[in-house]
């Protein structure tokens, strides 16, 4: 956005914020002499913690240095969503520091997209925790057999636990740089968020072969990718995975996994598991 387009674009926007919060819910008395619904210049100021001349050169889109924290306490003076605050931040041209390590909010539609899919699918989180997943990832990948800490993390699975290094005995080594290069790439997206550090250093702990491919610097970008499996009761499973970042509010940064089937034989396994599922009724 053009710069003067883009000042102009943060004044309206801190205005209309500014008008539409009520004076009460900011805790603050109404008064018998206000004349406007919202709060005042000199309220957002004070419930920043800035001066009030700074924020009104800010709100009158001038050119003045801007710090993250300033626009973050203002973002909380103006009661800003998460998707607001992105929005200021943008506007103002300031670079917004990543919270420390805070997990993304699936929407509530999406556990029924999820078994929606005929196919196994399911959701992780930047550092690799899986958020969700339909009946078929569950009968594929036995989420929940596996205990500690890290149980719910796909990548700790994948090294550590013995069902699963069976499931991806086909194509073990390029199947696991490709997970290491997406979860290096999320890192360097997330310096702020203590979780991956702290996966890195139980890997590194527990498993050489964790060491040694994660020693090769391999980076990948989030696309599909040609999964070759072996389950017990899928059979030989050829899919793409296609991974899909999710852009919904609170859910950014979780990427959607779905399975389509390469072959013949995997789409007749998959509607096979599919139609066993369905003939089963949930738990309740």
């Amino acid at each position: 956005m053009e710069l003067t387009r883009q000042r102009s674009e943060l004044k309206a926007f801190l205005r209309a914020r500014r008008a539409a919060l009520a004076p009460e819910a900011a805790g603050l008395s109404r008064g018998p002499r206000r004349l406007t619904p919202g709060l005042r210049r000199e309220e957002v100021a004070s419930l920043a913690a800035v001066g009030v001349t700074w924020y009104t050169w800010l709100e009158q889109g001038r050119a003045i240095n801007v710090s993250a924290a300033a626009l973050t306490r203002i973002a909380r003076a103006l009661a800003l969503d998460a998707t607001d605050e992105a929005y200021l931040f943008a506007l103002a041209g300031v670079p917004r520091a990543e919270p420390s390590a805070t997990q993304p909010v699936l929407p509530p539609a999406m556990q029924g997209m999820l078994e929606l899919y005929r196919a196994p699918a399911f959701v992780i989180d930047p550092v690799f925790d899986v958020l969700a997943w339909n009946r078929m990832a569950q009968r594929l990948y036995d989420f929940g057999q596996f205990r500690g800490p890290l149980a719910h993390n796909h990548l700790w699975n994948a090294f550590m636990n013995p069902a699963r290094r069976r499931l991806y005995a086909p194509c073990f080594e390029p199947g696991m740089l490709n997970l290491l290069g997406i979860f290096r790439v999320n890192h360097a997206a997330h310096p702020h968020d203590p979780r991956f550090d702290e996966l890195i250093e139980a890997l590194t702990r527990a498993s050489p072969e964790f060491v040694e491919l994660w020693q090769r610097q391999q980076v990948a970008p989030l696309s599909a990718w040609t999964a070759h499996f072996f389950h017990p009761d899928f059979g030989d499973v050829r899919a793409h995975s296609v991974r899909l970042p999710l852009r919904d509010g609170r859910a950014d940064g979780a990427t959607a996994f779905f399975f389509v089937p390469q072959d013949d034989a995997t789409a007749a396994s998959f509607a096979r598991i599919a139609g066993e599922l369905e003939a089963t009724p949930q738990p309740a």
